[in-house]
């Protein structure tokens, strides 16, 4: 027999196809029991996901039988959180808050962002204000201690991401947007933590906006370029940026960054990704980002110009480790379908 491998020497690969393989044999009313009953759409996507992933889990591997569901979560985040900083819960390089934000053209760029919501996800407040209804993201996932922005708000209602292409337009994933549901649709501009602490979940109703038209809408379900959609607003945008759209070619490798409103928390900034494949009418790039992303602008590094948005994605982030929920996300990303911008301009 050879000599087994240390705990560090197994891949990536092995530790997450394991936690699958052990999370499929514990009962759904263990590992899905969540305190808060009620739940939150986010939740409901997410979860569904993890649950067809079980359906096709490999069995339990015997040569690592020695070590606990446990053992093999903390090894999975040693070896895929290297830049983590453990004393504030966050990535400190590939998955950051806006706070965090150092460089001027991108922080520039997190200003056409748009957390898009259900008007009944807002209630009013004094002084002219409407407060985001939110939950404990570690709270109503069952999230482990050690699990990132674990202690931040998450949107109690659905919430996806889009971006502002023109002074009343905004771009968005087209299974959001219907002519029949487009005058409940809320658009908000400043979701987002100013500090590690402190989330904008109160937010001034002049940066609220109203959606009045769909310009125009693709919608290709099963494809893996599902579609995209155009939003009008009630009124032109004040305070915040106009994405620039790029009308340049789009080549695999190219460096790549991202910003939106994963599963409803705040803003997130994901980079440290790059093109990997080019099709007629969408690319696929391995980016940073959590399930629940659709929606979100992606921008070259070099110009901070838009190329695409995140029409595709897995919804199957999470694993059961026996003390609650982790995420995973693989050092080099994972492979996203993004619509080209292109198909949007002529539109504008």
């Amino acid at each position: 027999m050879g000599q087994r491998k240390s705990a560090l020497e197994i891949s990536i690969e092995e530790l997450d196809r394991e936690l699958i393989a052990r999370g499929a044999m514990v009962p759904d009313d263990k590992k899905f029991n969540f305190k808060d009953k009620e739940g939150i759409p986010g939740r409901d996507v997410v979860m569904t996901g993890i649950k067809e992933s079980y359906k096709t889990a490999p069995p339990p591997n015997a040569s690592l039988a020695d070590l606990s569901t446990w053992d093999l979560a903390r090894i999975l985040i040693f070896k895929t959180r290297s830049g983590m900083d453990f004393t504030r819960g966050a990535w400190s390089e590939d998955l950051m808050d806006y706070y965090e934000i150092s460089e001027e053209p991108i922080e520039k760029n997190a200003h056409c962002i748009a957390a898009i919501c259900r008007k009944d996800n807002l209630s009013d407040e004094k002084k002219g204000f409407s407060a985001l209804r939110v939950k404990n993201y570690g709270k109503a996932f069952n999230l482990c201690d050690l699990e990132p922005f674990r202690d931040q708000p998450i949107s109690a209602g659905a919430m996806c991401s889009g971006f502002l292409v023109k002074e009343d337009i905004i771009a968005t994933a087209s299974h959001w947007v219907l002519e029949n549901n487009i005058t409940d649709l809320r658009f908000l501009f400043g979701y987002q933590m100013v500090d590690e602490s402190t989330a904008v979940t109160s937010i001034p109703k002049e940066n609220i906006y109203q959606g009045v038209e769909v310009i125009h809408r693709v919608f290709n379900p099963g494809s893996d370029n599902p579609g995209w959609a155009l939003v009008r607003l009630d009124r032109k945008v004040e305070g915040q940026a106009v994405a620039r759209l790029s009308k340049e070619e789009i080549f695999c490798d190219q460096a790549v960054y991202t910003f939106g409103h994963p599963v409803g928390l705040p803003l997130k900034f994901g980079a440290g990704a790059s093109v990997l494949d080019v099709h007629e009418t969408f690319f696929e790039a391995n980016l940073n980002i959590y399930s629940g992303s659709i929606g979100s602008p992606v921008f070259v590094l070099d110009t901070h110009e838009v190329i695409g948005m995140v029409v595709k994605n897995e919804d199957n982030d999470f694993r059961w480790t026996g003390k609650g929920w982790i995420s995973v996300l693989y050092p080099e990303g994972k492979k996203v379908q993004c619509t080209r911008v292109s198909d949007l301009i002529d539109f504008i």
